[in-house]
């Protein structure tokens, strides 16, 4: 049975008051912060360009500097193959011994050499319920 759920009636509020200081100091600071004129880069130059000249070492190919993208881009690059390797290790876990670990999509039903078997320990020859 599934029961209602109940309020917390012990809870701390210092730590949701807390949250809530902090978030108007936020909105204050981001209010009220001038950030002067936009610099941007000539119409004519393109930053995938110049990142594909750095990366190939042809500095004076490029119309832009861009030695602070190309540390950018190489460390975003490294974190996707860190999270892609991560992602496919978790995926191909196994257990001891047991196989790679898969979902039951039966509802949990035994399998029928499950079923065989829970009938052969109890010794009866009627079907196991599931």
């Amino acid at each position: 049975m599934v029961s209602r759920p109940e309020l917390k009636e012990d809870a701390n509020y210092v730590n949701g008051l807390a949250a809530s200081v902090l978030f108007v100091v936020l909105v204050a600071v981001f209010l009220t912060a001038g950030f002067g004129e936009a610099a941007g880069f000539a119409a004519d130059a393109s930053l995938v360009a110049g990142i594909g000249y750095a990366l190939m070492d042809l500095h004076a190919e490029s119309a832009v500097g861009v030695e602070g993208f190309l540390a950018t881009f190489e460390t975003v690059g490294f974190v996707l193959v860190a999270a892609t390797v991560a992602a496919v290790t978790l995926a191909s876990r196994e257990t001891e011994g047991d196989g790679p670990v898969t979902a039951l999509t039966d509802g949990g039903r035994p399998v029928d050499g499950e079923a065989s078997e829970r009938r052969a320990e109890s010794g009866d020859d009627e079907e196991v319920e599931s």
